[in-house]
């Protein structure tokens, strides 16, 4: 809108009675000492304080904003908003939480002394824009010593009562002149429903959206020219949303009880569509809606990634313990079945083959569920990415062969190498193809399209097709766990959560581009390693040493789950003689212990009471010789920086469910030679 047809209250003198601000008199010195009052708290902080330390005191005094101080003098405003980014991604906080305060300042914070006029304080705090115009303001004295902080509807509310006390004057001075007190209520509605220096959009409406007046804010924020007059809203409003902008508007223009704001999609030019929030208001003074206009595009997407964060430590925490669970669970499965079969013929071995093969695909999915979050044991090495791909793919033979589907892969001539985990980027691939050909069902031609290359310092992985490609309205969702379009008989909707989380635990990324009805290509990109890879032995076992063991060796098995406590005792009486004490946890382990030595300790992690790890610390302590004698098993450790721990101290650690074979060979070196007990 012509600002000069507004007439702020700040471009005029304030007056207070017959008294102009600007002369010498005490009433502007009164003015100006009342900046005190406006003090809402005095809270501050050092700026060598640790944002850790800022932290607290937010939360303490639950406010928004901090005075820096340095020796006792104000220098600067800590933002709590700052402060939230720093620390709120996922490794924020350990990254940042040491840091000092300064870092949280915000960048342009205005400090002014408690003898600075009124109008300049009120000029250059409301007078902001963006962000900055909601910061409080430090008030100190003549010396730099903080008074407190101002926030700025304080300052917002004394200007309004200046130019109420303008106003006043104005109707006073010109109570006669009916035609001028008028024009003076119109332009104070005016005023008040397009305030120059807003941070939203103000726009003045009639009912069908049309624009009657507005601010500069207005044009930044729908990419609009200056001279809109005429112009309606509503055509910017996307399509499927205009019937219910248009009655909100009309609601308001009724005076009726319709929504206080409302979000649409609008369609910016160069921008592209933006998530609006419009709060309209009835205006009698002038017969128009005064909408207000904002654009939370960036803070409902910020919003959506705080879900998708909280959803993923959820999940962390709930897959850990239904794998932890189940693996407690399958492991005397696994090996009672195989102790059946090694005796038996026939149909019983077969029985017992079946058996085991099903607790193998079982845990087999237990991994996949754990790569929601990082894997506890990732056998990262150097892979030639297309030795993976075309496995991935004879894998996939049948499945491509019953869709019907014609798989067109481009694999580059030379060794793409990559650092990673084969089995999980495998996982990676068959996710993305088996995800490919449910797009593609009942389509014709169906077309499945692989390539893998290496561009520069990246190595990629596209899997394209020509289905029926992803709807924009949930393209930002495509990659949360749980999220499915199949329907709960065809799919969990954890196969491309898990894609996702594979790639970022490798430093790559995973993007998508889809048209609707035109299909969809997932591109996958890894950073290239020059090396050539080395022959590594990947069996983390000691193979079993071809001396018999001695009979007799004691050992002591500590685990709350008796089953299982059951079968490693029966695979030490069976195989090796052994004379076996059980405990159901590490303070009863203690007391077995204290009164004799083992040659072995064969001990739960997750445990009440006492954990395994708990027990290896107060052996390393006590009893070091029967510290090197220790073995861990588990489910699931619950989280990678045990598993780094684990690693470091060099005790063997064997994830259940496990064979029979696999756990004799962990257990024989520590048996062979061992004195009978």
């Amino acid at each position: 809108m012509n600002p000069s047809r507004l007439a702020p209250p700040l471009a005029l003198p304030f007056v207070r009675g017959r008294v102009r601000v600007g002369e010498e008199n005490p009433v502007l010195e009164a003015e100006t000492t009342a900046l005190r009052s406006l003090i809402h708290h005095q809270g501050a902080v050092e700026q060598t304080t640790v944002l850790e330390e800022v932290q607290r005191t937010f939360g303490e005094r639950r406010v928004d904003y901090l005075a820096l101080v340095r020796d006792g003098l104000a220098v600067g405003l800590c933002s709590r908003l700052r402060l939230g980014i720093l620390l709120g991604s996922r490794f924020g906080f350990a990254l940042h939480g040491r840091s000092p305060a300064h870092l949280a300042q915000v960048q342009h914070p205005l400090v002014f002394q408690d003898t600075t006029p009124v109008r300049e304080v009120l000029d250059r705090s409301l007078g902001r824009r963006g962000d900055e115009f909601h910061e409080d303001v430090v008030l100190v004295d003549t010396d730099n010593a903080l008074l407190g902080l101002i926030p700025v509807d304080a300052l917002a509310r004394l200007q309004s009562r200046l130019v109420a006390d303008q106003v006043d004057e104005l109707q006073r001075n010109h109570l006669e002149l009916f035609q001028a007190n008028h024009a003076l209520r119109q332009s104070q509605g005016l005023y008040l429903g397009l305030f120059g220096s807003h941070t939203l959009g103000i726009a003045l409406l009639d009912r069908e959206g049309g624009i009657h007046e507005h601010n500069r804010r207005l044009t930044e924020l729908l990419d609009l020219p200056e001279e809109i007059a005429g112009r309606s809203l509503t055509t910017m409003v996307a399509a499927p949303e205009r019937a219910a902008f248009v009655a909100m508007l009309e609601s308001q223009a009724r005076g009726g009880p319709g929504p206080a704001t409302g979000e649409f999609t609008f369609l910016v030019p160069r921008r592209g569509p933006r998530l609006i929030r419009l709060s309209p208001g009835w205006i009698r003074e002038t017969g128009q809606i005064c909408a207000c206009l904002e654009d939370i595009t960036e803070q409902r997407a910020l919003e959506r990634h705080m879900v998708r964060q909280e959803k993923q430590t959820l999940l962390d925490t709930l897959v850990g313990g239904i794998a932890h669970e189940l693996n407690n669970k399958l492991t005397p499965v696994q090996g009672f079945s195989e102790l059946i079969g090694a005796n038996a013929e026939g149909p019983t071995r077969l029985y017992a083959d079946l058996i085991a093969r099903s607790v193998a695909e079982a845990a087999t999915i237990i991994r996949q569920l754990l790569q929601l979050s990082k894997p506890a044991h990732s056998t990262v090495d150097l892979v030639d990415l297309r030795a993976v791909v075309e496995e991935a793919l004879t894998m996939l033979r049948f499945q491509i062969r019953e869709a019907r589907c014609t798989l067109r892969a481009t694999i580059a001539p030379a060794p793409v190498w990559v650092r990673a985990d084969p089995s999980q980027i495998k996982q990676v691939v068959l996710n993305l193809a088996l995800n490919a050909l449910d797009a593609m069902a009942g389509r014709s031609p169906a077309l499945l399209a692989v390539e893998v290359a290496a561009a520069g310092p990246l190595a990629t992985l596209v899997v394209s097709d020509s289905g029926v490609g992803i709807a924009p309205e949930i393209m930002g969702r495509i990659f949360d766990p749980f999220f499915t379009t199949k329907g709960p008989e065809r799919g969990t909707g954890l196969g491309l959560s898990i894609c996702f989380s594979i790639v970022r635990q490798h430093g790559g990324d995973i993007t998508v581009d889809s048209t609707p009805g035109e299909g969809a290509r997932f591109c996958v990109a890894l950073p290239v390693e020059t090396a050539v890879p080395l022959a590594l032995a990947l069996d983390d076992v000691p193979a079993a040493p071809r001396t018999t063991p001695a009979h007799g060796a004691r050992v002591l098995l500590v685990d709350d789950e008796i089953i299982v406590r059951h079968l490693m005792q029966e695979i030490l009486t069976v195989q090796f003689g052994c004379q076996v004490d059980v405990a159901g946890h590490g303070l009863e382990a203690l007391e077995r212990l204290a009164e004799r030595e083992y040659a072995l300790v064969v001990s739960d992690i997750r445990m009440p009471g006492m954990n395994g790890t708990e027990l290896f610390l107060w052996l390393r302590e006590a009893q070091p010789v029967t510290a090197r004698r220790l073995v861990l098993v588990t489910g699931h450790s619950g989280e990678q920086r045990l598993d780094d721990e684990i690693a470091a101290w060099g005790v063997p650690l064997l994830m259940k469910p496990f064979t029979v074979e696999r756990f004799a060979r962990l257990c024989a070196p520590y048996l062979t030679g061992f004195p009978r007990a």
